[in-house]
């Protein structure tokens, strides 16, 4: 049979131009680690990648919001307890306290009450890690010098005994983080069922500066165990709603490490089927690249000899 020498060429040229081809191709997919380049090369496969990538990205911001929303109520948590042991202390005071203290002993304890106070207002106005008030509602970033809870304290007893009113310059409006579809979580809260407990209309931190007045006054008749009772009555009234709070805290807390559980293992399963899809294998692409590197260099090499030869020059 006679051969064409053209389509000899022709064959063994195109054959040459698609290996060059597609060693071009795996070198772009070694040097970009994706194994489609272009949607055209699997459009299926190319809009479930897009699929995956667009569940990775939003399981990867849920955990993020669980992170982040975890480290806030853990330091809240932390703030609460300091306030639950300042509390639990004065009730200490108050139940030990009696009428018939020597001036020494009521001194004392006036002193405490007046440090548990700066202590409670202290905390009311912690800031989280991103300097924002915890206990502000939605105003989270009220002025330096306008913090959410504002009492100077007494510095003068007044006549008839009184503490000084607290001002709220916050909100009641919580806070809340979405971590998962269609779930969110509840990350501040108020402090208002603490500091203003229900009890007559009391106010905590006035009622510990009225204690400390009365403690402090050489006027015996300036401390009843009536004014001893309704402390207690407001401390322990304080003491029950802060319990409330950390409860739920710690309930919130609990849903978020569960949540957690299960983003994590999903979005494992997402980046493991995208990366199956998307990422080329390394090993075996190089070794593709090496045999096809070899086979186009012998065929070349073959291609070479072979036209060269007088019977295709004289056919």
């Amino acid at each position: 049979m006679r051969i064409d020498s053209m389509s000899f060429y022709t064959a063994g040229l195109g054959g040459i131009l698609d290996n060059q081809s597609a060693m071009a191709r795996l070198n772009q997919q070694i040097a970009s680690g994706q194994a489609l380049l272009a949607p055209k090369d699997d459009p299926v496969a190319m809009s479930r990648i897009m699929d995956l990538t667009d569940r990775v990205a939003q399981r990867s911001q849920y955990a993020n919001n669980q992170a982040n929303a975890d480290f806030t109520m853990q330091y809240e948590s932390n703030v609460l307890t300091e306030m639950q042991n300042s509390l639990q202390s004065v009730q200490s005071k108050l139940s030990a306290s009696t009428l018939n203290s020597d001036p020494q002993a009521r001194s004392n304890m006036a002193q405490q009450m007046l440090a548990a106070f700066n202590n409670l207002l202290e905390l009311s106005n912690s800031r989280d890690p991103s300097g924002n008030y915890l206990f502000a509602g939605d105003a989270t970033n009220l002025p330096t010098n306008t913090p959410p809870y504002q009492n100077s304290g007494t510095t003068t007893p007044a006549v008839p005994i009184t503490g000084s009113p607290t001002a709220f310059n916050g909100n009641t409006t919580t806070r809340s983080v979405v971590i998962d579809a269609g779930r969110q979580v509840q990350v501040s809260d108020s402090l208002n069922t603490v500091l203003q407990p229900g009890v007559a209309g009391s106010d905590l931190l006035q009622t510990l500066d009225e204690a400390r007045q009365r403690l402090q006054s050489s006027n015996a008749g300036d401390l009843t165990q009536a004014n001893i009772d309704q402390f207690n009555q407001v401390v322990n009234s304080a003491i029950k709603n802060l319990a409330n709070i950390e409860y739920r805290v710690a309930g919130a807390r609990n849903e978020i490490a569960d949540v957690k559980k299960s983003t994590q293992t999903l979005l494992l399963i997402d980046q493991t089927a995208l990366g199956n899809l998307s990422q080329v294998n390394q090993a075996q692409a190089i070794t593709e690249l090496q045999t096809r590197q070899t086979t186009l260099t012998a065929a070349m090499t073959a291609f070479a000899q072979t036209s060269s030869l007088s019977l295709f020059k004289f056919l």
